[in-house]
């Protein structure tokens, strides 16, 4: 059973997962194929925190948006990095775990709209658990979801509707479900 927040506000957030760019870290893309999937792994390295015009190294929920704004309105280089953000793309909709019940809620949001962003975060194991027992080993990429793979939420702003990962990738979303 999943359990469903939504943030209903007039902001609009989309996935940026393919382009993400980070100024002053080292960052590695490597891409292989994996159950007949293209996968891309994104590690970073250390970073500097001179190169960037406001970095936070403990933040709180309450920094959450002021880094949003900062990147946002004033195009700063912010840290921890701003990894989804508004835009008028079409909604965000974050998925923090994966079940039966929030596959077919994000199948239902594909087929509502192409414009409706949707992003996992969710343990590898469950992700492979949870379409494997669909027989649907496609069923992410053909949902155009983008994933975050053994992650956990360090940060949650419900208020903002902003999350902060473990990895310090901040999250801006229209609608999150708990899972």
């Amino acid at each position: 059973m999943s359990q469903r927040i939504i943030f209903n506000s007039g902001k609009r957030a989309a996935s940026t997962i393919l382009g993400v760019g980070v100024a002053g870290a080292a960052t590695i893309v490597t891409s292989y194929q994996q159950a007949n999937a293209s996968v891309t792994r994104l590690e970073c390295w250390e970073h500097d925190p001179k190169d960037f015009d406001l970095y936070i190294s403990k933040p709180t929920i309450k920094d959450l948006p002021i880094l949003l704004r900062k990147f946002d309105k004033e195009g700063l280089e912010v840290w921890p990095w701003i990894w989804t953000h508004p835009n008028n793309d079409g909604p965000h909709f974050v998925f923090v775990g994966v079940n039966e019940e929030s596959l077919l809620q994000i199948q239902r949001l594909r087929d509502e709209s192409n414009q409706n962003n949707i992003l996992i975060i969710a343990s590898e194991e469950n992700l492979k658990r949870v379409a494997m027992a669909r027989n649907d080993p496609d069923i992410y990429e053909r949902c155009q979801c983008g994933l975050v793979v053994d992650r956990k939420v360090e940060l949650l702003n419900h208020e903002d509707k902003i999350l902060m990962l473990d990895d310090q990738r901040v999250v801006a979303f229209d609608c999150l479900t708990l899972v």
